[in-house]
């Protein structure tokens, strides 16, 4: 509701669109995502760091990022708030839950370089590769959920190719509290994504600055505003392999990571609306306010960027209708907050 979301689902789902997540892979036995992906590709070049045995491979599948147990499944929380099943009478819904996910696993044992990132990019927007495929269509829409220090006009140059081919990607601000710019969220032509907590107000962890364009809700797990019983965090699909088996359930997080994916999923609700739709003028909407509400200072802030995305008037500026009128990076760097804990699947 903090995004006007079920508004928009009177106008769209995400039908017949594809966000690519670029991430750490996803477990694909988890109930809340079946039939929610298409086929993607692990891009972690490293054996070792890929910790499945080989270099890249078609094979996404999240095998965790800690030998030892206590992995983050982190693409998998990332993958639930974008596509999760919904109405299903289990778990969670997702932003865009009409939409397909392209796991691309990039996150391994030991970290995400800019260079495998790079190629998942490339081989979602249907360019050229390393893995030397292309996917039978390219995803509409890159969620990076992953950042860290650093630019390089060699990394800038992928960047403008990928949205050159007509995708938008959005990624994370970070989670330092400070407004040094983080990559690739800061690079030109990526929207990047600052987080807010159930009262509007930028969340603590939040860097911020300049170069922010826009912020969704994160949670705070610091606050209980609600009364719920509950940390105010973003409750998504989750996995646990602390036990030595992997048991899937669900777990509320904070951090940029988890707002990167509410705008992903309004941008995948855009797309359905308005299928040519294209990241320039995705761009020029946001900065026009047609997307969002302003918070903060008027107009666009360090703070906020142009504000809170707003799903309802996201898929009416693309012509959707009136929307609910019927109602190297490490990977110590992955954008995510304290894990508030596993709520198991009933059996």
């Amino acid at each position: 509701p903090q995004i006007n979301l079920p508004q928009a689902w009177d106008v769209t789902t995400g039908a017949n669109v594809i966000v690519a997540v670029v991430d750490t892979g996803l477990v694909f036995s988890h109930p809340d995502l079946q039939g929610q992906w298409v086929a993607g590709y692990d891009f972690i070049k490293d054996p070792v760091n890929a910790g499945d045995g080989d270099g890249i491979d078609p094979n996404p599948e999240d095998v965790g990022d800690n030998p030892d147990g206590g992995s983050s499944f982190h693409g998998t929380h990332v993958s639930g708030t974008l596509a999760a099943a919904t109405n299903n009478a289990v778990g969670v819904a997702g932003i865009a839950f009409g939409a397909k996910i392209m796991p691309l696993r990039v996150c391994g044992r030991t970290n995400c370089t800019d260079y495998d990132i790079e190629q998942a990019i490339r081989f979602a927007a249907g360019l050229a590769n390393d893995s030397g495929t292309a996917p039978p269509r390219r995803a509409d829409v890159i969620n990076l959920s992953i950042g860290g220090p650093g630019f390089t006009p060699g990394s800038q140059a992928v960047y403008d190719q990928v949205r050159a081919a007509g995708v938008i990607m959005v990624a994370a601000a970070g989670n330092d509290g400070v407004s040094e710019m983080n990559y690739p969220a800061a690079f030109a032509g990526v929207i990047a994504v600052g987080a807010v907590d159930i009262n509007k107000a930028l969340a603590p962890y939040s860097n911020f600055g300049s170069w922010v364009s826009v912020v969704a809700p994160g949670g705070n797990l610091s606050q209980d505003v609600n009364g719920d019983g509950k940390p105010d965090g973003v409750l998504s699909t989750a996995t646990s392999d602390g036990s030595g088996a992997l048991v899937n359930g669900y777990a509320v997080w904070q951090g940029t990571s988890m707002a990167t994916p509410h705008v992903a999923g309004v941008a995948a609700l855009m797309k359905a609306v308005a299928p040519s739709l294209t990241p320039p003028r995705f761009a020029e909407l946001l900065t026009s306010g047609a997307l969002t509400d302003d918070l903060g200072a008027s107009g666009k802030d360090d703070q906020f960027g142009y504000g809170l995305i707003n799903a309802r008037k996201a898929v009416t500026a693309v012509g959707g209708g009136s929307g609910g009128a019927s109602r190297v990076i490490d990977s110590s760097l992955l954008n995510f907050g304290i894990n508030a804990g596993i709520m198991t699947s009933a059996p």
